[in-house]
Order: structure tokens, then C-alpha cells, then sequence
């Protein structure tokens, strides 16, 4: 079995195009306030919380 080596230039061609698309998208809070941000991002917190906890035995 032949092993390959990570290729350097390939990579970071790989990386400035991930860069690239992530510039383009829009961010989820564009045109809301500090406030809406912030209960926001307790809202996604608690929903994440509760799933994880709901998934222990």
C-alpha cells in the first residue's frame, strides 16, 4: 500500500477557496441588534443543552 504525502500547494488552493466561499455567505445576525445577537445565541445554547442532556441515559 502505497502511502501519499499531503501536498502543500493543494492544501492552501484548498484553504484560499474555503476563504473565499465563507466571505461570500451572509452572517446569520446581519441586521440585528446587540440585544437580538445576544438572545439569539442563549436561545441556541439552551436547545443545544437540552438535546445533549436528553440524550444521556
Amino acid at each position: 500500500m502505497k502511502s501519499k504525502k499531503p501536498n502543500a500547494k493543494k492544501a492552501m488552493q484548498h484553504f484560499e477557496k474555503l476563504c473565499e466561499l465563507v466571505s461570500k455567505r451572509k452572517s446569520p445576525f446581519e441586521g440585528m441588534s446587540e440585544e437580538e445577537v445576544i438572545q439569539k445565541l442563549r436561545k441556541t445554547r439552551e436547545e443545544l443543552w437540552e438535546k445533549k442532556l436528553a440524550s444521556r441515559p
